[in-house]
């Protein structure tokens, strides 16, 4: 039955109440497994969210807020870029309106464009992401913190595979060794 909970969750993101406790767990492990978090997990199984962290935290199953941090970023770098685009096709209109403005044939079109040109204007500069050096200094550190914990992890993860130290002489032999059969063709 674990399989046949197990199967029918795999990229599934229906509501599916699931009743028993076994189910509970079966959906809980593979739901999380598939990198879904607490909350998501609850409501596609209609289960509440403290039975979710109670089942997970029996099954060893850890949500981790690193992840949720990391998505939480990459969506806000997501939506300033949208925020951007919806900026510039504001800037665009606005060319739009400027030549409106000199071809008016009558003081109501004239006025018109003037109306158009003043609120493209507003809405522009509203929607153009202020940079100031606050901010490109956070995004800096969080780069190189970002960076650091990458290589920490593949310097770990490559001490881990060969049982080497990283800063070794063998080390280094391996990683010729591998980057030249990356090169051969």
């Amino acid at each position: 039955m674990g399989d046949e909970v197990g199967k029918e969750l795999e990229g599934s993101e229906e509501l599916r109440p699931v009743s028993t406790r076994a189910e509970m767990a079966t959906a809980i492990q593979v739901l999380s497994e598939q990198g879904i978090g607490r909350n998501e997990i609850s409501r596609r199984t209609g289960i509440s969210k403290t039975t979710v962290t109670e089942i997970a935290t029996v099954l060893g199953v850890v949500f981790d807020r690193s992840k949720t941090e990391q998505a939480l970023k990459a969506r806000l770098t997501d939506l300033k870029l949208a925020q951007m685009g919806v900026a510039e096709g504001l800037t665009e209109d606005l060319t739009f309106a400027r030549i409106m403005l000199r071809t008016a044939a009558n003081r109501r079109d004239l006025a018109f464009a003037a109306k158009t040109i003043s609120d493209l204007a507003r809405s522009a500069q509203a929607l153009t992401p202020e940079m100031s050096e606050a901010n490109n200094v956070e995004d800096a550190k969080d780069f190189l913190v970002d960076l650091k914990n990458q290589l920490t992890a593949v310097r770990d993860d490559f001490e881990k595979q060969t049982g080497v130290a990283f800063e070794s002489d063998e080390a280094r032999q391996i990683i010729s060794q591998q980057e030249e059969q990356n090169d051969e063709p």
